[in-house]
């Protein structure tokens, strides 16, 4: 696998390494794996926390990233036909 990390890509390379650091992975290529792992196993761990009883609207605004967003909102009220 080749990651582009020349001209407007540069950002790439610090993205890589951090998750790299974050993950103690040892190369590129294990952080985007490690990465890719988290995010089979965190999507549906977010899906299932947003029905968790203790689930907050502010605790589904920390939990959201600019890639996912975890919105939480309870609705009630009368309806009187």
């Amino acid at each position: 696998m080749r990651i582009r990390t020349d001209g407007k890509f540069a950002y790439r390379e610090e993205l890589v390494d951090d998750v790299a650091d974050r993950l103690n992975e040892n190369t590129r290529v294990g952080a985007v794996e490690a990465r890719a792992e988290f995010t089979q196993a965190m999507l549906p761990a977010l899906e299932q926390a947003v029905e968790h009883p203790d689930m907050t609207e502010e605790l589904a605004e920390i939990l959201s990233t600019r890639s996912v967003d975890v919105e939480y909102c309870v609705e009630t009220g009368v309806n009187v036909d």
